[in-house]
């Protein structure tokens, strides 16, 4: 006999939340059943734990990547280069795009996508920067900074953030504030003094910025550290959702990478 949706709900926090995009514990487990929902999509489960008919494991998630990756290396393949740099915030040199990209240079072509100082790009990133030039940025930035889930449709995108980004960097600076902030330096930034006890503009991309905010918290008073990550009121102009999610993602473990580098 199958799972059924109460053999699911007993692995969920039974809070009704709501942070998965659905309005309660069981309404998320039978949507999960029916191959409308993904088990990640809540942030308090283990998708390991469930085996669900037809969800994706790691090698078919790899397969995935790699397709989802042919197809938009093709997309951008028919665009033209040297038209839709400038509006990205980028260089076009003989048929190649050079992009900023976190903490290095990325040369990307039709064919493939590399960092100019030879460390590696994960399939992750290569989706994510032929995406961002797929896009072709459709209005400028406006300078007003929001969370996530000033967004359409992202309430189940703000539990990943807060678990994979704003939760992860919290921990990291509660751990090392020091050798973080040192960290910093080799990123694209720009302090924002008085803002919280760290605060900061980073460009994970030219027309990509995160605002970053951490407050250390108060163990006498019960306050936990805390991280609260903005996006450009206009940065769905440039990326999807999930694609600036992983953004947020991305710079959390590349800046804690970097930081453990300088901290040994």
């Amino acid at each position: 006999m199958g799972l059924t949706p109460l053999d699911v709900v007993k692995l969920l926090p039974r809070t009704n939340c709501g942070e998965c995009g659905e309005v309660s514990c069981l309404a998320f487990a039978v949507a999960v059943l029916s191959g409308k929902r993904s088990p990640r999509d809540c942030p308090y489960l283990d998708p390991t734990l469930l085996a669900i008919p037809g969800e994706k494991t790691p090698d078919s998630e790899l397969e995935q990547t790699r397709r989802i990756l042919r197809e938009i290396r093709q997309e951008v393949a028919g665009l033209d280069f040297s038209r839709l740099a400038p509006a990205l915030g980028i260089e076009e040199r003989g048929g190649r795009l050079y992009l900023p990209y976190l903490d290095g240079t990325v040369e990307l072509t039709p064919e493939d996508a590399r960092r100019l100082d030879g460390q590696e790009l994960d399939p992750r990133d290569k989706i994510l920067l032929y995406n961002y030039v797929r896009f072709q940025g459709k209005a400028p930035l406006s300078g007003t900074f929001v969370g996530l889930e000033a967004f359409p449709h992202s309430v189940s995108k703000v539990a990943t953030l807060r678990r994979y980004a704003e939760e992860k960097m919290a921990r990291a600076l509660e751990q090392d504030e020091s050798g973080l902030r040192r960290a910093l330096s080799v990123f694209r930034v720009k302090e924002l003094p008085g803002e919280a006890d760290l605060a900061f503009e980073v460009w994970v991309l030219p027309r990509v910025p995160l605002r970053i905010y951490y407050w250390r918290g108060s163990p006498e008073e019960g306050l936990s550290p805390q991280v609260k990550v903005l996006y450009d009121l206009r940065a769905t102009e440039y990326l999807d959702l999930e694609s600036l999610v992983f953004c947020a993602e991305r710079f959390t473990e590349r800046w804690i990478e970097v930081g453990e580098c300088s901290s040994g």
